[in-house]
């Protein structure tokens, strides 16, 4: 199953913006438990801010219907000053190993 990893960084004094938006948006935007379960959100702050994971593993076939509810989630931040996010998708070792021919032994 594959893994997508979001990263989303905003300026530290956006902090209770981004927090309060992120409150409002959960409620709106949730994700299906039979699409993807969130395994943990990480947060770390530096001189450039404030940076927030999510790691997701997603349920077999379900991949596009994850990253549409995570695209619909993260565009509402758009419009917060200096929030920008990424969502990309990671596959297990096994999963990329299979891509080039090998069969990873159980």
């Amino acid at each position: 199953m594959p893994h997508i990893i979001t990263r989303m960084l905003y300026p530290s004094h956006k902090q209770n913006e981004v927090v309060k938006k992120y409150l409002e948006v959960a409620r709106k935007y949730p994700m299906d438990e039979n699409v993807a379960e969130q395994l943990c959100a990480p947060v770390n702050t530096s001189d450039k801010g404030v940076e927030v994971m999510s790691i997701w593993t997603v349920k077999e076939g379900k991949l596009d219907e994850a990253l549409f509810t995570l695209g619909r989630f993260y565009y509402q931040f758009i419009n917060i000053e200096g929030c920008e996010y990424s969502i990309r998708v990671w596959y297990t070792f096994e999963e990329a190993a299979g891509v080039a021919g090998f069969k990873i032994p159980e």
